[in-house]
């Protein structure tokens, strides 16, 4: 008998560290403690009770919010740098090129995602409040295809 309850007791334990690494790898991508629960079928009391009894459960809970901000920065200065397709809408609709058929896009830059990364990366030159030291606030970013114009 004592054999059963300690195989019962293992199989447990098994299946709790397979929901909790469903719970992080799904974390690590959505940074949602909510939705990574109900992925890995485990309601947010058990993974608070997990984090706060298993200190290895926890560091892993952090890295994997780590690796989530990790992705969300990488997007913005994508979105800030690089730009994004825009379709060209007119009157409710998508205008496509008549010779192709394909949406008629341009290409559009985040200033706001670049403002708010120079001020996260470099907090003492782009930080808020810098009028009172005698610097202005206001940022001037000029994104140009030709490299020449830089």
């Amino acid at each position: 008998m004592d054999e059963d309850v300690s195989g019962k007791c293992s199989l447990r334990r098994e299946q709790s560290w397979e929901r909790k690494k469903r719970f992080l790898e799904h974390l690590s991508v959505s940074g949602n403690i909510s939705e990574a629960g109900r992925v890995a079928e485990v309601r947010r009391s058990t993974l608070y009770l997990w984090k706060d009894t298993d200190k290895e459960f926890s560091a892993r809970w952090e890295e994997a919010l780590e690796e989530a901000v990790d992705a969300l920065e990488a997007e913005a200065r994508r979105r800030a740098v690089e730009g994004y397709d825009e379709p060209i809408t007119y009157a409710g609709r998508v205008v496509c090129d008549p010779d192709t058929g394909n949406p008629i896009v341009r290409k559009r830059y985040s200033d706001g995602l670049m403002a708010f990364l120079l001020r996260a990366h470099r907090p003492s030159r782009f930080r808020a409040g810098m009028e009172s030291e005698g610097r202005s606030g206001t940022i001037s970013i000029n994104i140009s295809s030709d490299d020449s114009a830089l």
